[in-house]
């Protein structure tokens, strides 16, 4: 089974609440996954750089609404290899999943920080649509819509709001970091879903 095979539940959950979302309010009001603009016209920021993107919105008054799951999806499998690194998968949400890259020992600074702009650059490039090609269907962009990265202890931490970005972008984020494991320093393991932890 591929990482994106045992993911895909969680993907699918989330995808479900917000059709039940946009399915509340009245035909043809609902915005799915706009930016959000300043006054002088430029993109809104959140307080991860990223520009601000809505899971819905109503057309009529700009309300906006985040979706999240009342209990973590389970995913389909406890444990896949993804370019020879372990993943640990556990269950989460995929609006606000956990990735944690686990190193052997305390990493040194400069190791960490490059991880962590890898995982920036992740929800960067799945941000503006790299990976929206195994999207969601004509409503959703299958775009990312933010992420939180920090250190802590031996694990860089991230945690991505996916957005409707597919599952494929997580094998593709796995094997980027293995790469990185490879050139840069082992890695113990993966560790994908969980409680997201406040930041």
């Amino acid at each position: 089974m591929t990482l994106a095979e045992a993911l895909e539940p969680l993907y699918r959950e989330y995808i479900r609440r917000l059709d039940e979302m946009v399915a509340r309010l009245p035909a043809g009001t609902a915005l799915t996954e706009h930016t959000t603009r300043t006054d002088d016209g430029q993109l809104a920021l959140g307080a991860t750089g990223l520009p601000l993107r809505f899971d819905v919105a109503d057309a009529r008054d700009g309300h906006t609404y985040e979706v999240h799951g009342a209990k973590p999806d389970a995913p389909l499998a406890e444990e896949v290899r993804v370019a020879g690194v372990r993943v640990r998968l556990l269950p989460g949400n995929w609006e606000e999943l956990p990735v944690a890259c686990v190193f052997e020992s305390e990493p040194p600074a400069g190791d960490a920080e490059e991880l962590a702009d890898l995982l920036r650059g992740f929800a960067q490039v799945a941000w503006y649509g790299g990976f929206a090609a195994g999207g969601a269907g004509d409503r959703w962009t299958g775009r990312a819509h933010g992420v939180r990265v920090e250190l802590r202890g031996s694990e860089v931490q991230a945690v991505l709001d996916l957005g409707t970005c597919p599952p494929a972008a997580i094998e593709a984020l796995c094997a980027a970091v293995a790469g990185y494991a490879e050139d840069r320093g082992p890695l113990a393991y993966l560790r994908v879903g969980g409680k997201a932890e406040a930041g």
